[in-house]
């Protein structure tokens, strides 16, 4: 897939705090509610799937880039739109989950990932269409004399 970029004013992670900073007693609450979330598949799924389906310009300037964890991306947004938590903190956090939250978290973020992929490409043929097999297909149709 080509690199899409976009100023980070657009970015819809930007925006909801996903690279803010908390201390004291919030950052003790949020991070109970990273383990909250991560500990139910459905809170997972639901929150990843908000992430693909509510942040364009963050997900087409962040899962395009090939040098990026998407994997933690997906799952840092799914915490920061579950609960406003920073990016940082869903990090801190992560080492402490048991493995078997940290492999089922996984799952589902590449499950996601591959449904934004899927979304992005039947966008691209959408607005495209399938030009080469079109132009074949147009050929093949000819009626030559």
């Amino acid at each position: 897939m080509k690199r899409i970029y976009h100023h980070y004013t657009k970015w819809e992670d930007y925006k909801a705090g996903f690279y803010g900073n908390i201390s004291g007693k919030n950052k003790e609450l949020l991070m109970q509610k990273v383990k909250e979330m991560f500990s139910s598949t459905d809170l997972t799924r639901e929150n990843m799937l908000r992430v693909i389906n509510e942040w364009k310009y963050s997900c087409e300037h962040n899962l395009t880039n090939p040098s990026l964890n998407r994997i933690a991306y997906i799952g840092q947004g799914a915490c920061c739109l579950y609960a406003e938590i920073p990016s940082m903190i869903t990090m801190n956090v992560w080492s402490s989950l048991d493995n078997m939250t940290r492999i089922n978290a996984d799952k589902i973020a590449l499950i996601t990932i591959k449904e934004w992929e899927q979304k992005k490409k039947l966008e691209n043929i959408f607005q495209n269409g399938k030009k080469g097999i079109i132009q074949k297909e147009y050929q093949m149709k000819l009626q030559l004399n």
